[in-house]
């Protein structure tokens, strides 16, 4: 099978560079590997010289498109980027076409696949895609977009039961697949860990509205004696409460702002936690949780971002009900026994490994693409 995939993002990841990548990209990483693995052909359309940026490499073929240097703003979409995307996909000649994230290129790539004759798939990135909520970061031309794509998808894969249940409200009719995250876990994710030498709360995401700092900066404040360590960097233009709540969080003496941590790193940051921190407002299923849990380290977050109550009903971390309640939880996770982490760390660990395995992901997501190729043969 070929799959043809778009992302711009991907090539950063790929390189593993210094500029911080959605969580699509990662899953869209894990899911080319293990499509390779099980024989599969794929290739991502990203910007033009993203081959070359990439430089050699086994996990995907990456098709340069578009210029993005090149034409009239304005006019540019029309005469030139949506003809590149055209004469990239025609020539790579899918079987079928996967693209994710609310976008306008949700549109784009369903009008792609049209024009091929091949099923289009999108899966959706996060649980305000399919609500009122992706209003406030659409534009009416991108909304416009990504409404005419979910109506020409042929399949639409759902992180979580929202999801699911949301989408089989608008389109009661379309094929809907629940496709569980996967993990790439890392050799030193395996190691194990001394309960002592876990010291720290880890905190990690983009620096935006929807990560809540502002939430971070109030329970650092409420637990001086606790150390924080925040991965992460301003994503997309700076809100004002955003902005107040890193102000505050960089004068905290308990608080370390790390920066942006590349992703040879990030198995070892979360290993070293006692726990990881979530004070996001919405999520779709967070990579980060999987990353945490394949290093044995128990996720703290509120129930509104715990994908189908995973953490809660596999006793994987605390979960609160309320963001108020996230200082007790933190303070719960210091007052457990060694012998009581010790046995959430395996669970998490054990939890990961049966269930967010990459080449459970590829079976399930090959299962429900290979009947829409057929109807279109």
């Amino acid at each position: 099978m070929r799959l043809l995939f778009i992302d711009f993002t991907l090539p950063q990841l790929l390189r593993d560079g210094d500029i911080p990548v959605g969580g699509w990209a990662v899953q869209l990483k894990i899911l080319l590997i293990a499509l390779s693995k099980a024989g599969h052909k794929t290739g991502v359309l990203a910007w033009k010289g993203a081959s070359d940026y990439v430089g050699p490499q086994s996990i995907c073929d990456i098709l340069d498109t578009y210029d993005r240097s090149r034409g009239i703003k304005k006019l540019r979409l029309f005469y030139y980027f949506i003809p590149s995307l055209i004469a990239a996909a025609r020539a790579y000649n899918p079987d079928v076409i996967v693209q994710s994230c609310a976008a306008l290129n949700t549109g784009l790539m369903a009008f792609v696949a049209r024009i091929l004759g091949v099923p289009f798939v999108h899966r959706l990135a996060a649980d305000s895609d399919v609500d009122d909520r992706c209003k406030s970061y659409l534009t009416r031309l991108e909304l416009i977009s990504f409404r005419y794509g979910l109506k020409n998808a042929k399949l639409i894969i759902c992180q979580n039961g929202y999801q699911e249940a949301q989408m089989r409200r608008a389109y009661p009719a379309k094929r809907l697949l629940r496709l569980k995250n996967a993990v790439e876990v890392s050799p030193a994710s395996k190691q194990p860990c001394e309960t002592q030498s876990k010291g720290y709360i880890a905190w990690a995401g983009g620096f935006r509205y929807q990560k809540n700092l502002a939430l971070l900066n109030r329970i650092a404040r409420e637990l001086p004696s606790i150390q924080f360590r925040v991965a992460g960097v301003l994503s997309g233009p700076p809100d004002p409460e955003t902005t107040a709540a890193i102000a505050g969080l960089s004068q905290l003496p308990n608080v370390q702002i790390l920066g942006y941590v590349k992703r040879a790193s990030i198995f070892e940051f979360l290993a070293g936690a006692r726990a990881l921190l979530s004070t996001s407002r919405f999520e779709g299923f967070s990579n980060t949780f999987l990353e945490a849990l394949a290093c044995g380290t128990p996720v703290i977050a509120p129930s509104t971002v715990d994908p189908d109550s995973m953490i809660a009903d596999n006793d994987l971390g605390l979960i609160a009900r309320e963001d108020n309640e996230l200082v007790s939880c933190v303070r719960k996770v210091y007052d457990l026994s060694e012998r009581c982490y010790t046995e959430m760390s395996l669970r998490c660990r054990q939890y990961v490994e049966v269930n967010h395995e990459s080449g459970l992901a590829v079976r399930d997501l090959i299962a429900s693409i290979e009947p829409l190729i057929r109807a279109h043969a």
